[in-house]
This record gives C-alpha cells, sequence and structure tokens, in this order.
C-alpha cells in the first residue's frame, strides 16, 4: 500500500469515530458543520432534504432524476447523447435517497419506458445504452419476484408488459432478452389461474389456457366475428364456454342478437 493510500486512511473517520467527534463539538460547531456540509456537497444536501422532508421531498427528486433521463434520450436542443454513466448516477443516487420507498423501481420502470420508446422510433441504441437497458428491465423483473404479495406487480404490470410487447426493438438482442426476464416473472402464471378460476363456463382449463394466451386485441376479433346460421350474418358470441378441439380450441356460446347457438374453431 502506497503512502497516499495510507493518508487516506488515516483521515478518513469511521462511523464510530465521527460520533465520538461530533460528541466533543458543541451544538453551535455542529450545526455550522452540518451547513457546510449541505452547501458543499450535493448529494448530501439530496439526502439531507428527503430525511428532513420525507415523500414531498422525494417526489420532487424523482422528477429531477427522470427529466435527466428523457433528457439524454430527447434533449430541448441537438442530438440525444445516451449517456450511461448519466443515466447510472441518477439510479445510483435513488438508491441512497430512496431507500425503502418504491421510488428507485418507479425511476427503472420508468428508463425502461424511454429506453424502448427511443429504440421503437430509431430503430437502434448504443449498444452499452441497450445493455443497460436490459440490465435494468431485469432489475424490475426481480424486484417483483422479490415481493412476497402481487400489490406492486398489480400496480405496474401494464407497463412491465408494454415495456416486453413494444415492437421494433431487435437490435442488439434486445428483445429476446426482455422476453426472456418476461418469463422469468412468477406474478404472470398467478394472474392467469386467477383469471381462468374467474371465467363462466370453463370446460377444459388447458383451452383456456391457451385462450388466455392470445393477445386480448386478436381474441376480441373472435369474439366479434362469429357465423350465425339464423341470423345469416357475423355476430359477437356471447356466454360462451372455451374447450378443446382437434384443431384446435372452440369457443361454444350465444348469438348476442338472437340467442341462437353458435360457434367458433380457432385453429392452432
Amino acid at each position: 500500500m502506497n503512502q497516499k493510500e495510507n493518508g487516506q486512511r488515516s483521515t478518513t473517520l469511521t462511523a464510530a469515530q465521527l460520533k465520538q467527534k461530533l460528541n466533543e463539538l458543541s451544538k453551535e460547531d455542529i450545526i455550522e458543520l452540518f451547513g457546510e456540509t449541505f452547501k458543499a456537497n450535493k448529494d448530501a444536501r439530496a439526502f439531507v432534504s428527503v430525511k428532513l422532508q420525507g415523500e414531498k421531498a422525494l417526489g420532487v427528486l424523482i422528477e429531477e432524476y427522470k427529466e435527466k433521463i428523457r433528457k439524454e434520450f430527447y434533449p430541448a436542443r441537438g442530438l440525444p447523447k445516451l449517456r450511461v454513466t448519466v443515466v447510472e448516477k441518477a439510479i445510483a443516487e435513488m438508491k441512497v435517497v430512496g431507500k425503502g420507498t418504491i421510488w428507485l423501481f418507479d425511476l427503472m420502470v420508468y428508463f425502461c419506458e424511454i429506453a424502448v420508446q427511443y429504440i421503437h422510433e430509431n430503430g437502434d441504441i448504443f449498444e452499452d445504452m441497450g445493455d443497460l437497458f436490459t440490465d435494468a428491465y431485469e432489475a424490475v423483473i426481480q424486484s417483483l419476484n422479490e415481493e412476497e404479495t402481487p400489490d406492486l406487480y398489480c400496480k405496474y404490470k401494464e407497463r412491465v408488459k408494454a415495456i416486453v410487447d413494444t415492437t421494433g426493438c431487435e437490435c442488439w438482442g434486445i428483445h429476446d432478452s426482455l422476453e426472456g426476464s418476461y418469463s422469468m416473472l412468477k406474478w404472470v402464471d398467478q394472474d392467469e389461474e386467477d383469471e381462468i378460476a374467474n371465467a363462466p363456463g370453463i370446460i377444459s382449463y388447458a383451452a383456456m389456457n391457451k385462450w388466455l394466451k392470445i393477445p386480448e386485441e386478436i381474441r376480441q376479433k373472435y369474439i366479434h366475428n362469429v357465423w350465425c346460421g339464423k341470423c345469416s350474418g357475423v355476430t359477437t358470441i356471447s356466454d360462451f364456454s372455451v374447450q378443446l378441439d382437434n384443431y384446435g380450441i372452440m369457443l361454444q356460446g350465444s348469438c348476442s342478437n338472437c340467442g341462437h347457438q353458435v360457434a367458433r374453431v380457432i385453429e392452432n
């Protein structure tokens, strides 16, 4: 170890030494020291502000950090800089000042949303920023999996799903990485099981499971595009059940116009 490192170690106080030194100071000296530290260090100002003002200060800080991240992708003037260090610093600072709150999680979701929007619009991104994006998304999924209840998942599930569903993100293997992370989210299977359990007219769990894996917008097209022999036209199927068919799955229900029994086969 060189002399410089020895010097740094000898002049840096431990937590115990700091406490001892503070006990030796008068109240006025502590206030003066505290004030000088507050003015000299931006990180210290943020930390102290949150400690003294709580959620109010955090609400202001989170918006500042979001704006810093947004400007890296969508600056008011000039080209995007996409500096990984700026995003990493914002996340690192929120990790300190927002400890014990959901604000760090919220900031990481926001970063993922901005990044995926940028890639969707431009078709590409700097590789290092793409890596940071996929790492952040994986961390979001891991955080959700560490929760003992689905409350946080329920609050963010639409935003988290929208990120992985965004098209045009094939560069650097980003879409495959997002899908891989999302596939590990434990609450998704529970969500599907609850939806199946609460669905009316179930004949086959396996059939309903296949049905629910079809995107919602496609399912709605099937529901509203069923032939009714009595009406001699296309109708909407209502009060339908879902069962397996030799060719895929079958919806069986009634015509929403006349009540006649109708069916629709959806091939695999």
